[in-house]
């Protein structure tokens, strides 16, 4: 008589499990993978493996009120788990760069880059929504290039960049960052010393409304080869080339 009992009691607690289940099922929630959370860099693609989340950026999943949900909020280079369980609903992964308020201090006042992006997405019960987003830059950079050889007649080469109330000497693997929302844009300048002490001030030069997420390389180049006296001034950005001016002569 004991057994059956045991066996009634075993048979009853294995039903109630059983309607359980049934209910988590049918009040499912949805999962969320972020397969792919790469910086979109400047001038190239970046393609980045699944489950790939960029260590310089932080992440934070907001609800519909704007809140962080559940507490999923991880600082950059904080591991994210492989999934997340989130109840039905519209949801935002914000992921950003933790420097947005040192930036335009940092690496000597320089700059460095920002990156940022709000991404939308929906959640459906019992199903699995993957997220592959790539993260723009929100300001923008600016480099400089001579041609080769250029040191050997001019030893002496400092260009200096200007944005945003912001002015900053810069060597060819330098990069200065710029708030793209200074209606002024950027102005930069070329002071050149040649090898007999000759000093040459190149005029500055403007360049209006950049947009944020390119870097800008001004470049300069001899209009003619191996003819140090004349040279052509442009800008180049993604794959894009610009003539600010034709020529202008040293000497």
């Amino acid at each position: 008589m004991k057994q059956i009992l045991y066996i009634f009691i075993l048979l009853s607690i294995l039903a109630a499990c059983s309607n359980e289940e049934r209910l988590d099922v049918l009040q499912g929630e949805g999962t969320l993978v972020v397969s792919d959370l790469s910086l979109q860099r400047a001038a190239r693609s970046s393609v980045m493996t699944r489950n790939a989340v960029d260590p310089d950026l932080a992440v934070e999943i907001l609800a519909s009120d704007g809140n962080v949900y559940r507490g999923y909020k991880y600082a950059a280079g904080e591991a994210l788990p492989d999934k997340f369980s989130l109840i039905p609903a519209d949801y935002t992964l914000h992921a950003y760069s933790e420097n947005a308020a040192t930036w335009q201090t940092e690496n000597d006042g320089r700059g460095a880059a920002v990156y940022e992006v709000r991404e939308a997405f929906s959640v459906q019960p019992d199903w699995v929504t993957y997220l592959n987003v790539q993260v723009p830059m929100i300001n923008y950079g600016v480099t400089y290039s001579v041609p080769e050889r250029f040191s050997e007649w001019f030893p002496t080469c400092e260009f200096t960049v200007s944005g945003d109330g912001r002015s900053c000497q810069i060597t060819p693997d330098q990069a200065a960052y710029f708030d793209p929302s200074n209606a002024e844009g950027f102005s930069f300048s070329l002071h050149l010393v040649n090898t007999d002490g000759e000093v040459y001030d190149l005029e500055t030069q403007t360049y209006e409304s950049p947009k944020a997420g390119l870097l800008y390389n001004v470049t300069y180049t001899f209009s003619s080869d191996d003819d140090p006296t004349k040279l052509v001034i442009g800008i180049s950005y993604d794959d894009t080339y610009e003539e600010i001016v034709s020529e202008v002569t040293l000497y």
